[in-house]
């Protein structure tokens, strides 16, 4: 059952289906396919957009799934994100920031802009944030070489800078 949202993210549902077309014979291969589509079917079913964003994080690569970019998802999600599992989340977060993902620039820009929507969403809870070093992380990545690594950091730091100054 852990490795359920794992293997929903790389998109294993699909990967079944694809299987599934195939001309298979082999009786325990066909039902053990079956099986799994089944389990994956219903765990969809049943799981929520927080739990394929708490899938991503916890897979250690973002990519720009639904949840980064839903203003929806933030509200709804933002202080459930922070608290889940003593603050795991933000944590895996700042964990995957600290790397500089040399080869895949994307996963810091997305990181950065889910860090300006935790501080959007929930101001009070900058210094959470900041604990975790996102604050300077964030700040340090205004001067990276990657243009969408600058501007969703700008983004975010905008973000800490707004509710800085409105207190």
């Amino acid at each position: 059952m852990d490795l359920l949202p794992v293997a929903v993210f790389i998109r294993l549902p699909s990967l079944l289906t694809n299987l599934s077309g195939r001309h298979l014979t082999d009786p325990d291969l066909l039902e053990d396919l079956q099986s799994l589509s089944e389990m994956l079917d219903e765990y969809t079913k049943t799981q929520t957009t927080f739990d394929q964003y708490a899938a991503e994080l916890q897979s250690g690569h973002l990519r720009w799934s639904p949840p980064h970019r839903s203003p929806t998802f933030w509200k709804e999600n933002a202080r459930r994100i922070l608290d889940e599992s003593n603050g795991a989340l933000p944590k895996k977060l700042a964990e995957i920031l600290a790397k500089d993902w040399e080869n895949d620039k994307q996963v810091l820009a997305i990181g950065c802009n889910d860090v300006g929507q935790l501080v959007k969403e929930e101001p009070a809870r900058r210094g959470q944030l900041e604990r975790l070093g996102l604050k300077a992380r964030v700040m340090e990545l205004m001067g990276d070489k990657d243009e969408s690594v600058r501007w969703e950091s700008l983004h975010a730091v905008g973000e800490w800078l707004r509710y800085t100054f409105e207190n």
